[in-house]
């Protein structure tokens, strides 16, 4: 694999320092072209210098990451955020499968993106990524989530997902267009979709609220999804359950 041409943008150089030093214990894997502290620049710079990868803090003086990438025009590179807490971005980043570091970066943390970053650099869509990130920033906009495939990735609406059955680190989703199985815990999914009418069943199902159709009681009580897919309910989750009808 040859070197990543790389550029980072962030406006604190002790951000962009930290990266750097991090980017040292990775010999042979980056080559930085250059380190930009504002918006201008990089929107000058990045076409010229057609990197492959761009580390990207959100907050660049008065504007954004997200203004340099709208603004961009094509977007040929991978964008790995980097930010301060800020749960309403992370939350679209994790429904749009797009990497991204807290600060302070945590060496763990760099590490496994790196490792992300390889297995997938070749194979990822950012451009369609973007435009995913941008839709579920939009307050009160419809979510849209990003799965891994074999290919690349997959989008589905997530007012289309139905329900999820965990299989040990996998998770199969069910749609209305069929079933798709991602490489990610079911855990993973019951925090993304823990505010979008989602709720556990048992310890391994998770179900879409606005897709059931029949509930069924007894000594193993279940509910009949719109696909006729049946779906336990743990006893001790059950009076929960019951009070989304009531």
């Amino acid at each position: 694999m040859s070197m990543i041409k790389t550029i980072i943008i962030d406006d604190e150089s002790h951000c962009s320092d930290r990266i750097l030093s991090l980017i040292e214990r990775h010999p042979n894997t980056f080559n930085v072209l250059a380190v930009i502290d504002n918006v201008d620049e990089a929107l000058r710079l990045v076409p010229q210098l057609q990197p492959e990868l761009v580390f990207l803090d959100i907050k660049i003086h008065d504007k954004t990451g997200f203004d340099f990438l709208q603004e961009v025009g094509s977007i040929n590179f991978k964008v790995i955020f980097t930010t301060a807490f800020d749960n309403f971005a992370i939350k679209a980043f994790k429904f749009s499968a797009i990497d991204y570091l807290l600060k302070p970066i945590d060496t763990d943390d760099f590490d496994a993106a790196v490792s992300r970053l390889k297995d997938n650099l070749s194979k990822q869509n950012m451009e369609q990524q973007l435009q995913n990130l941008f839709k579920n920033l939009k307050p009160n906009q419809k979510k849209v989530i990003t799965i891994p495939s074999l290919t690349g990735f997959e989008t589905l609406k997530v007012e289309d997902i139905i329900h999820l059955e965990a299989d040990t680190s996998y998770t199969h989703i069910f749609t209305k267009k069929g079933k798709a199985m991602v490489s990610k815990p079911i855990k993973f999914y019951e925090d993304l979709l823990a505010e979008n009418s989602f709720f556990k069943t048992h310890k391994s199902h998770l179900i879409n609220i606005d897709h059931v159709k029949k509930y069924y009681r007894g000594k193993q009580s279940y509910v009949l999804m719109s696909n006729d897919g049946k779906v336990p309910i743990s006893v001790r989750r059950k009076d929960e359950f019951l009070k989304h009808f009531t």
